[in-house]
């Protein structure tokens, strides 16, 4: 923000809508108290939405499960603002996550908003299609967008979202002039304090702050910022806090006290982490690790450039610009629509004419041959209707092995990659941070990736194999032991990180008869659930237990456990269940573990209790 605040500036983008925050969990806890006694469909709904858009402040997933609770009902009833308000609030969820479907949310909402004519939802939107190409570095097409839900606002007759636009205004423009700077500062302070927006007037303090600083007044200003600080805890306010986290981490970088700059970076960080804000995440990340570095901490930056890694490793498409791209289309879309349409029509009636002129002509040759030819082409028509019912069943066989294959593969290859990818950002990142030894533990650590990558390719292509009417049972001895070590090659990484210990309770020498890949693929899947579901400083215990007949190994972790319903259903996932699921490869991989060991002859199956862990068993015959 040149030529006003020199130093700082609030981080925060400002999304949802205009209402007034008061106090944020108290308004949350009400709505949500308040939700049984609500009988009118249409109040309940928006009920939903208000929980939806208060939750983005605080815990963002909230806001998108409440989103789509409200768009569930809305769009039974057909209520198009219920509908656009959910969609709204599903764009604000996906912010930084998934940059496209927030992209295609934001655009379904402000079409019916503008087919409703409820013009300050569309200055809304406007404004957060604009924050969100603000999130993806597109400073152009953010600053366009913010212009055009600014000049829009001046003509609304309830401007109190104007104030909003004004905020965001000058965090994203950065032509602005000091003088410009403070008209909109006076203007948008004047519309919150106009409605007791407790928010925005945070918002407005906490710069006031900042101001106060980098004019000199360098006491008062950390005053006035720590008092946003106190009063956005208060509210629940808890990306604002996140935001004031970082500005007072910037402001006593700035006065060379390393020390509490770096405690607020790391309050920050925690808090972003912990109520689901990635691109606030990556900021904290990114700024400690600049501070340790540029301090020769280089243990320290270390670290915090692999939780960045991580980070951006799991929102690796968050700044995909193909979703804007298809929003400036689908912006665009309807005026395509009549474009398309009108051309559709002029060719149809040129076809027309051309198409009665020449039935004109062949008029009489045609109701000459016209019953034979109706005849010929009936009985075409039921050929190729049979031989379309038989491919279509054949490519719905293909489709679905198809969809069952790219399901396990989503599911079990990327926890090996994704170490190779982490592993290999390292020495694309800053290889002079790292000593030769760890370079070559790094080299070895993906030698070893690599190589059990390649084993678990020879798993997977046994299970397609098991597939063909061809596949032939073969099993082999195997030291159980060194078996189970191999399976946990690809969770090491995910289990050290996490402080997870893997405990073996198993004779070193214990053999069991077997076929390799299929039992590795079944231990690889329930050590990939332990090591998801385990808590941090969590056991994963592995022990065996021999009699006379059978050799049974259990798999015990410290998660939080199931219901026995859920027990039941946990090996019997369908096409028809797995297909519609969030987590796909999961639910399947158990099933198909399920089918492996039926071909084994071994037995497999699993106790748990909410709260109390789950524990894997899997049983085979001691004779040979």
């Amino acid at each position: 923000m040149s030529g006003y605040f020199v130093i700082f500036y609030f981080i925060s983008i400002s999304l949802l809508n205009c209402t007034p925050v008061f106090s944020q969990t108290h308004e949350i806890n009400r709505l949500e108290s308040s939700l049984p006694s609500i009988k009118d469909s249409i109040k309940y709904i928006d009920a939903l939405n208000r929980i939806a858009m208060l939750s983005h402040m605080n815990y963002r997933d909230s806001c998108g499960y409440y989103a789509q609770k409200a768009k569930e009902i809305a769009v039974r009833l057909n209520y198009s603002k219920g509908i656009a308000d959910a969609s709204n609030c599903e764009g604000i969820s996906n912010i930084s996550v998934n940059n496209y479907l927030s992209a295609k949310y934001f655009n379904d909402a402000l079409r019916i908003y503008k087919s409703i004519d409820d013009q300050e939802n569309v200055c809304q939107l406007l404004m957060n299609i604009g924050l969100m190409m603000d999130v993806d570095k597109d400073e152009k097409e953010a600053i366009r967008y913010i212009y055009m839900a600014y000049e829009k606002s001046k003509s609304l007759k309830h401007d109190s979202i104007r104030s909003l636009i004004i905020s965001n205004l000058m965090f994203i423009d950065p032509s602005l002039s000091k003088s410009k700077l403070k008209e909109l500062f006076a203007q948008g302070k004047a519309i919150a304090e106009k409605y007791k927006d407790e928010r925005l007037l945070l918002f407005y303090e906490n710069t006031r702050g900042i101001e106060l600083y980098n004019a000199g007044e360098k006491q008062r200003g950390i005053a006035v910022q720590i008092q946003t600080l106190n009063k956005a805890d208060s509210l629940g306010l808890q990306n604002s806090k996140v935001d004031i986290y970082i500005g007072l981490g910037d402001t006593f970088l700035d006065l060379g006290n390393i020390e509490t700059s770096t405690d607020y970076y790391k309050k920050a960080l925690d808090t972003s982490r912990k109520y689901g804000y990635p691109e606030l995440y990556i900021v904290s990340a990114e700024k400690l690790y600049n501070v340790y570095k540029s301090h020769q901490e280089l243990d320290k930056a270390y670290y915090y450039m692999s939780l960045l890694l991580a980070k951006r490793d799991t929102i690796n498409k968050a700044t995909n610009k193909s979703g804007y791209n298809y929003m400036n289309f689908a912006l665009n879309e309807n005026e395509n629509e009549q474009l398309r349409i009108k051309e559709s029509s002029n060719l149809k009636t040129i076809t027309l004419l051309g198409c009665l002129f020449t039935l004109s002509m062949a008029l009489v040759f045609l109701i000459y041959r016209s019953l034979r030819i109706k005849k010929q082409y009936g009985e075409a028509q039921h050929k190729l209707h049979e031989i379309a019912l038989k491919q279509n069943t054949e490519l719905q066989h293909t489709n679905r092995f198809n969809t069952m294959l790219i399901s396990v593969i989503a599911h079990d290859i990327r926890q090996p990659f994704s170490n190779i990818v982490m592993l290999s950002s390292i020495f694309n990142t800053d290889i002079d941070l790292l000593t030769e030894q760890e370079k070559i533990e790094v080299m070895a650590e993906l030698s070893e990736t690599s190589q059990k990558s390649l084993s678990f390719m020879d798993g997977l292509l046994e299970w397609i194999k098991s597939q063909k009417n061809s596949f032939i049972y073969h099993p082999s001895k195997l030291i159980l032991k060194d078996l189970i070590d191999e399976a946990n090659a690809f969770f090491k990484i995910a289990q050290a990180k996490r402080n997870i210990q893997l405990i073996l309770d198993i004779p070193e020498q214990t053999e069991i008869r077997a076929h390799q890949q299929m039992l590795l693929f079944i231990i690889r899947n329930i050590l990939n659930n332990a090591t998801k579901y385990s808590p941090e400083y969590g056991i994963i215990h592995i022990s065996s237990d021999l009699t006379d007949q059978n050799i049974v190994i259990a798999i015990k972790d410290q998660g939080p456990g199931m219901s026995q319903e859920k027990v039941d259903q946990l090996f019997k996932a369908n096409f028809n269940d797995w297909e519609n699921t969030k987590d796909q490869g999961a639910g399947l991989a158990l099933n198909i573990s399920y089918e492996m060991a039926l071909m084994m002859g071994v037995s497999i199956w699993a106790t748990s209790a909410v709260g109390e862990g789950t524990i894997f068993y899997i049983s085979w015959t001691s004779k040979e």
